[in-house]
């Protein structure tokens, strides 16, 4: 590595997050991101000097695909997404210190490792839209909608045989259930100070919902008991990929952590729920 590369490092950060504070209308969050900017830009001029290169340019795609993080994300996610990436010039910019022998140059170039390394993650810290401030109860609806319908779906294939019957069942059930999460998150949300009991209500009644719609679809897209299952087992891996990769991101913990845990659940209930189904069945002598 070397200055050329660090400072079209420094740039292509930079006009990130300048792209990012162009579009962003919440005033606080903008003000958070324009001293973003003065950083990056700082760190930039710093690096230009040093470079032999004068001139950078990134590519439009590269600004687009922010835009769009930002827009599908959120604003937290997308600025925790880069601090992963100010994380990796840390390491890069501390293995390049190793062969800098001047000391003036040493000291400015650890300046910049502290600034990195503590400035930019308070600020970064600064930005909490309402999605990530009632992550918890976003979590809450996806892992119990997960959890409780993947089991009660599985149980309504062996025991009824009819997709039509089961999407039907499973609809009803999950209606029913994310109504009762709502309930729930709303009344525990009044016992916690400083919690918006409604916004609790939605976000984990809509996550609930989400999960229902989403593992019930393959019942009613095919009639196919198996193909459903199938097809169900292929969106609960790709929600719960979805779920584990957003909050690792958001609150720096391991990815494969959280989708192991996730998945082992969900399959867990659907294990214990097939094997009820099947013994249910075999019990009443139901075929319907």
């Amino acid at each position: 590595m070397d200055a050329n590369y660090f400072a079209y490092q420094q740039y292509r950060d930079y006009l990130i997050y300048k792209e990012l504070e162009k579009r962003e209308t919440i005033p606080e969050f903008k003000a958070v991101l324009q001293k973003l900017i003065t950083h990056e830009k700082e760190d930039f001029d710093f690096w230009q000097k040093l470079a032999t290169r004068k001139e950078f340019k990134i590519s439009k795609l590269d600004l687009w695909k922010y835009r769009f993080m930002r827009r599908i994300f959120g604003l937290t996610f997308t600025a925790r997404f880069l601090e992963h990436h100010e994380e990796e010039m840390i390491t890069q910019y501390t293995n390049y210190l190793k062969g800098v022998e001047d000391e003036e140059l040493r000291a400015s170039i650890e300046r910049i490792i502290e600034h990195e390394r503590f400035h930019e993650k308070e600020l970064i810290g600064h930005i909490k839209e309402d999605k990530v401030e009632f992550m918890s109860n976003i979590v809450l609806g996806l892992n119990d909608g997960l959890i409780e319908l993947t089991g009660a779906l599985v149980g309504f294939s062996f025991a009824l045989g009819s997709a039509a019957a089961v999407a039907l069942t499973g609809t009803i059930t999950g209606l029913a259930a994310s109504l009762s999460m709502a309930a729930s998150a709303y009344l525990q949300a009044q016992y916690e100070e400083g919690k918006d009991a409604y916004k609790s209500a939605v976000f984990t009644g809509v996550a609930y919902v989400i999960v229902v719609v989403l593992l019930v679809a393959p019942f009613v897209i095919t009639q196919n008991i198996n193909t459903s299952l199938i097809t169900m087992a292929i969106v609960i891996v790709l929600i719960i990929s979805g779920m584990s990769l957003y909050t690792s991101v958001i609150f720096g913990r391991s990815f494969w952590g959280q989708f192991r845990q996730m998945l082992l659940l969900s399959v867990g209930v659907a294990i214990i729920t097939f094997v009820l189904g099947s013994a249910l069945k075999q019990l009443t002598g139901l075929d319907i």
